[in-house]
């Protein structure tokens, strides 16, 4: 019966240290990849912008001038926290998803509610001054309209372009949500059609203003009515040649875009549904092992029935996994510190990855430290403990 007692006791502590090491990796895992909250702490703990600066310095692209590597950067510098927010919040609705939180999964309405919505694309055009590209556009696209023997206007074009930049910044917030919708596939068709008259309206008085107080030096001293008619008579073919619209359609973005983009977004779809029902596998598994686990410590408890011996076997076990375990763990920190290639990165992966993955061994880390702590203390108990003398 002693042997018998005793070899279950083996099957039981064997198993308990077995399941115990599952469990560990199980709870890393639980505890970083099925975490959101540990995605975005590693999101945000990337330096993106010195990332950009280092590939930009390395690899520039071609026919990119010095000056946009500059403003490119400096954009991205500016920008950071809020596309790091905006991506922090749709990997937390795509992980309510994983997790069974939410029972379905629409890839477009997270991306038009998180990274690309309204708000946050006007914050880019702000920050990018994509209004300064529109200016310029539109500049030499009224110049290229401009007679030859009227080119003085275009010095009066110069004062009167930053004048559109209101107008422009309204534009494109209007145009933006049909753009998105057509990008992600929920609109087949792209059609937004711009008034140009406030800008012809804008560019006329504009115009008008400078051309008045500074007016060309071979009309110097004519009246103010003189130049009134002058500039009426010279500027209005001018302005005929602007077009009373201008229209955006599926041409400028390709229209192929909304097909591949819908596929692209439903392959997503189903590759995340594929997960969901594996992370649902695991989760299941995982409450089944500390149930397990639970039930090994409480049929050793059974077998002894006494607190020396369940003392004594629960915290040798406790302590030889959480022992192994936690040196393991400091041993590998040590080498992933001094050992990982990661000389062909730049710097700031270089100081990124490792970090991450030591990140990612902390709940490992703690978990083995604590149960190393918790052997020794069941140890300490299995040697003080004294029991009750029996009863006469």
């Amino acid at each position: 019966m002693k042997a018998l007692k005793g070899f279950a006791l083996g099957i039981l502590s064997f198993l308990l240290f077995f399941s115990l090491g599952i469990f560990g990796l199980a709870f890393m895992l639980n505890s970083t990849v099925l975490n959101p909250r540990f995605i975005s702490a590693e999101l945000k703990r990337l330096d993106v912008s010195s990332l950009v600066e280092e590939i930009v310095k390395e690899q520039p692209p071609a026919d990119f001038p010095p000056e946009m590597q500059t403003a490119l950067i400096q954009t991205v510098g500016k920008l950071e926290p809020q596309v790091k927010a905006e991506v922090s919040a749709a990997i937390a609705l795509i992980y309510d998803y994983l997790l069974g939180k939410t029972e379905s999964l629409n890839l477009a309405l997270i991306l038009k509610d998180t990274v690309l919505n309204k708000e946050f694309i006007a914050s880019l055009v702000e920050e990018a001054d994509v209004t300064s590209s529109f200016k310029q556009y539109i500049k030499e696209q009224l110049t290229e309209r401009i007679p030859p023997d009227q080119q003085y206007l275009v010095r009066y074009l110069d004062e009167a372009i930053p004048k559109l930049e209101p107008w422009i910044k309204e534009q494109v917030s209007i145009v933006v949500g049909p753009v998105v919708d057509y990008a992600l596939g929920k609109n087949q068709t792209l059609r937004v059609v711009v008034s140009l008259e406030p800008m012809k309206a804008i560019l006329r008085t504009s115009t008008r203003e400078a051309f008045l107080k500074s007016p060309p030096p071979k009309l110097a001293s004519a009246s103010p009515a003189e130049l009134e008619q002058y500039f009426n008579d010279y500027y209005q073919p001018f302005a005929v040649e602007i077009p009373a619209t201008f229209e955006i359609d599926e041409s400028v973005l390709g229209p192929e875009i909304p097909t591949s983009t819908a596929q692209a977004l439903a392959d997503a779809e189903a590759g995340l549904a594929q997960a969901r029902l594996a992370i649902s596998y695991f989760r299941l598994s995982y409450i089944l092992l500390i149930i397990f686990i639970l039930l090994l410590i409480l049929g050793i408890v059974l077998i002894y029935r006494e607190v020396r011996g369940t003392t004594r076997d629960l915290g040798i076990t406790f302590l030889a996994y959480g022992a192994l375990e936690y040196s393991g763990i400091l041993i590998g920190k040590h080498f992933l510190r001094t050992g990982l290639p990661l000389a062909d990165l730049p710097p700031s992966l270089q100081s990124w990855l490792p970090q991450l993955v030591i990140d990612s061994l902390r709940p490992l880390e703690m978990l083995s430290l604590g149960l190393l702590i918790g052997g020794v203390v069941l140890l300490i108990v299995s040697f003080v403990y004294k029991p009750r003398p029996a009863l006469p």
